[in-house]
């Protein structure tokens, strides 16, 4: 099988970083280590596509 290297791709660098992402929605991963990963690729993907801060909160609609 071969290796993908995800730093020449940046699409598949941005599906891996969301996959991770949803570890880190999912509890699975603490915070400060999907920022550390994000940090790591923010310069072949846009940090703005990705959440930030407390992944618990409950985010309130208006009526």
């Amino acid at each position: 099988m071969s290796n993908i290297d995800i730093n020449k791709d940046p699409k598949y660098c941005f599906a891996a970083l969301k996959l991770i992402e949803q570890l880190f929605r999912d509890g699975k991963i603490p915070e400060y280590m999907f920022h550390n990963i994000l940090n790591d690729y923010a310069d072949i993907v846009d940090e703005g596509e990705f959440i930030k801060g407390n992944h618990n909160h409950i985010k309130e609609e208006c009526a």
